[in-house]
């Protein structure tokens, strides 16, 4: 998989903090994040707290083990927000935080999507786009209220869905303002025109630095499917059985034919 990060700051004190994960959390499997919220636990933005617990909890939970990466992913996030959370609202005596955050654990080519809050994943696919996440919000514009985040209450469950990659797909996590000022015909354009993930982000963080001035973090990540090695040595190997085969079956009628005109002779 090709993977690029591409983040733009926004004016300070004005829309919260950005954090993200793109790393191989195992072999074979790789965590995309993205996280956007407020507060500050222990030095560190809550978005980042938030990220980092996710990451660490997948970590131990799917190295050398086989479990529902459904389940891990699920565990993940309370473990996060449990973090988030006992540092901020199971007292009076700490300053509220709370964090939205979108995670993708790619298993070969299988993806598994969590999400909480108004971070977004969306799926490239032949040219077209779809959002495989639904904010967590009511309200429209200035007036638009989250609903969930991690950290505001004792225990969470996150959103999860399922999808199989094919070749060519290009995931995309989107936080902060990012999606706010782009619409999905834009961020399908720049699949679609883009030769490279980073020349996709590139493009989405120039048309919304010229459109606002939030913050914003994007990830693209796109599936290529090679053919191994095990695979191609099978193709001469099959193409020489079917010849074989045909060889046999052009002998076996040939035989016949003679049998047939020896018994018509006599």
């Amino acid at each position: 998989m090709e993977i690029a990060v591409g983040s733009r700051p926004g004016v300070p004190q004005r829309g919260g903090d950005e954090a993200y994960v793109a790393e191989i959390v195992a072999p074979g499997i790789v965590l995309l994040a993205v996280a956007h919220g407020f507060g500050r636990i222990r030095e560190r933005s809550a978005p980042t707290v938030a990220a980092q617990a996710v990451r660490d909890s997948l970590k131990r939970r799917v190295r050398g083990e086989r479990r529902d990466p459904r389940t891990s992913l699920a565990a993940a996030f309370s473990a996060a927000n449990a973090r988030v959370y006992a540092h901020s609202g199971s007292t009076d005596d700490y300053v509220a935080s709370g964090t939205s955050l979108t995670a993708a654990l790619i298993v070969g080519d299988h993806a598994f999507v969590g999400h909480v809050g108004a971070t977004r994943a969306y799926l490239g696919r032949d040219g077209a786009l779809t959002t495989l996440t639904t904010d967590d919000t009511i309200g429209e514009g200035q007036l638009r209220l989250l609903t969930r985040t991690l950290g505001t209450q004792p225990t969470l469950e996150p959103a999860l869905a399922h999808l199989r990659l094919m070749h060519g797909d290009a995931l995309v996590l989107s936080s902060g303002a990012l999606h706010e000022l782009l619409d999905e015909d834009e961020i399908a354009d720049a699949l679609r025109v883009s030769a490279s993930s980073e020349d996709v982000t590139a493009r989405l963080l120039a048309i919304a630095g010229i459109r606002g001035d939030g913050a914003g973090t994007v990830i693209v990540g796109r599936a290529f499917h090679e053919v191994t090695p095990e695979t191609s040595s099978r193709r001469p190997q099959m193409r020489d059985a079917v010849l074989a085969l045909a060889a046999i079956l052009a002998a076996t009628i040939v035989a016949i034919l003679m049998l047939h005109s020896m018994f018509a002779a006599t």
